[in-house]
């Protein structure tokens, strides 16, 4: 018999939340303007991420990987469903004004994301970090922001079927709804396949791509996808000040069942 107090490696550690953000072209891009892009993404990403609630997520973060393109991060598994929703529609409307405000030759910035959540230890090492990451480089996440750029959008996002069930499903979301995400499988040649769902900002299903799942009626009938035909698209703010967590998690305690542990990855 073990004795009390002695970590076991199988110990299930904490779950955290996970956000990967990839510029579309960076590589393509003249390389003395690489530098401009990526200080010009981190300053609209922390503007964002304020308006969203994660203001100081985004200041004193628990893990922070830069992928040149990019960043992976980790943080609060109580934070997920801010990740979701309002995160990539407040970074759509300010990536939009700064397309609208560039000069003709500063490179246009998009970005493909991916949300995942699973148990990870100190170390940030294990299949977590390694299926968020994949996420964002899957031909599902390519092609959603191949498609978002030929409908004018800015963001495309792709969340991992354990975010899907714990935030969208539960209504944990302030705007978003099933209706709004297409069911994908989420591929990267001989190293994952994965069930995943897409999102960009303002545009549905249909628009996205053949193959739209179908819903139950009663959600198929809900009210029109979140902002669409909107004019003026204005941030979704969160006053942490005045509501704090939002309750960490509006419709009650985060409940994971999913085993994340799988192998031959």
């Amino acid at each position: 018999m073990e004795r009390a107090g002695i970590e076991d490696p199988r110990d299930i550690p904490e779950y955290q939340a996970l956000l990967v953000v990839d510029m579309k072209g960076y590589s393509r891009a003249p390389s003395h303007l690489m530098g401009a892009m990526r200080g010009d993404l981190d300053s609209m990403l922390a503007t964002a991420m304020a308006e969203s609630g994660l203001g100081g997520e985004w200041h004193q973060h628990g893990y922070w990987s830069d992928r040149g393109d990019g960043f992976l991060v980790a943080m609060p598994v109580s934070r997920l469903w801010r990740l979701v929703d309002p995160l990539p529609e407040n970074l759509e409307n300010i990536l939009a004004r700064h397309d609208r405000e560039r000069f003709a030759s500063t490179p246009e910035i998009r970005v493909r994301m991916s949300v995942h959540v699973g148990p990870l230890p100190e170390s940030y090492r294990g299949h977590p970090i390694n299926d968020v990451c994949r996420l964002v480089d899957s031909d599902a996440a390519k092609s959603a922001v191949s498609r978002a750029q030929e409908l004018g959008s800015f963001v495309a996002v792709v969340i991992s079927d354990a975010v899907f069930q714990t935030v969208v499903r539960a209504r944990r979301t302030i705007r978003l709804r099933e209706r709004d995400f297409l069911g994908v499988q989420a591929e990267v040649a001989e190293k994952f396949s994965e069930r995943a769902w897409v999102h960009v900002p303002r545009r549905t299903p249909s628009e996205l791509g053949e193959g739209a799942e179908r819903l139950p009626e009663d959600v198929a009938q809900g009210s029109p996808v979140s902002g669409a035909g909107s004019a003026v698209p204005t941030p979704i703010r969160i006053d942490t000040e005045s509501v704090g967590n939002f309750i960490a998690s509006p419709t009650g305690p985060l409940t994971f069942t999913q085993d994340f542990r799988r192998s031959g990855i």
